[in-house]
């Protein structure tokens, strides 16, 4: 395993307790963010919100065959076989994710529909041409090589297939505070690379793919971000204390930083949150 995949695997194993009584919810099972409908503010609303929006712009019809890259604890690929009757595999680095998401699929009955590997999604080893559908939500931002992402993408996806991403895009006019870079720190904080919107279409493109469209979606997203903030820094004071006490880790520490980092970032318009998709090229 490269650094890269150990530092990845360590945040979100040494991060579990933040995520499971912070965020997640026994409903959804989600670690992405939520889209704000009109009249609705409830919290698990909002993440299955983002899935209808994210499966309304891939253009998802029942029965497809769906790859789930980067499929945290299995929320969305559970949520795709119960909605869309779609077969799904989901692929993630992290074993204990994985472990969890092969539980809560038995428990919700889908053993038959939904399949979760530990795998790196850049270099899955599953058969080329063998979905329809490639989706991936708050998790392309963990690769290093956008490439090597959209390249393995192309591999898996069927001619005329489709990718829907929900990604953090690194504006493209942002002048870097040298004293207070928030994208870095939130980097840093979350083990993710951030990217441009031109990085993203070169690599698409270099990938096959076409028709790449970018929606940016931040002002629904915007409460569901702003929520984490203020958890953020309600816990913030807390938190050091119990790091000092060697209750809570380094990685724990780091990920409440990235929050708020994410936030201030924000604030700049150092970034926007986008639904993207592509097509996969015709043969």
């Amino acid at each position: 395993m490269d650094q890269h995949h150990e530092n990845l695997r360590d945040y979100y194993e040494d991060t579990w307790f933040d995520y499971r009584f912070l965020w997640l919810d026994k409903r959804t099972r989600a670690l992405h963010f939520g889209y704000e409908q009109p009249g609705e503010r409830k919290h698990d609303a909002s993440l299955l919100a983002l899935n209808h929006v994210m499966a309304e712009h891939a253009r998802l019809r029942r029965g497809e065959h769906v790859l789930d890259a980067g499929c945290g604890v299995g929320g969305t690929s559970m949520w795709l076989a119960e909605e869309y009757d779609a077969e799904v595999v989901g692929v993630n680095l992290v074993e204990d994710h994985i472990e969890r998401a092969r539980r809560y699929g038995r428990e919700r009955h889908l053993g038959g529909q939904v399949r979760f590997e530990v795998a790196d999604y850049t270099a899955t080893g599953l058969d080329e041409s063998s979905f329809d559908v490639a989706w991936a939500q708050e998790s392309a931002c963990h690769a290093p090589d956008k490439k090597a992402f959209t390249s393995e993408m192309a591999r898996l996806l069927r001619p005329g297939g489709r990718i829907v991403m929900a990604e953090y895009i690194v504006a493209a006019d942002r002048t870097p505070d040298p004293a207070d870079d928030a994208i870095a720190d939130w980097e840093v904080g979350w083990e993710m690379t951030l990217a441009t919107e031109a990085v993203w279409r070169d690599a698409l493109e270099a990938a096959g793919f076409v028709d790449i469209e970018f929606d940016d979606i931040t002002p629904r997203m915007r409460r569901s971000l702003q929520r984490l903030d203020r958890m953020c820094r309600r816990l913030q004071p807390i938190a050091k204390v119990l790091r000092r006490m060697n209750i809570r880790s380094d990685a724990q520490q780091r990920n409440i930083a990235g929050s708020l980092a994410m936030w201030r970032a924000l604030e700049r318009g150092d970034w926007f949150y986008a639904i993207v998709t592509a097509r996969s090229g015709e043969p």
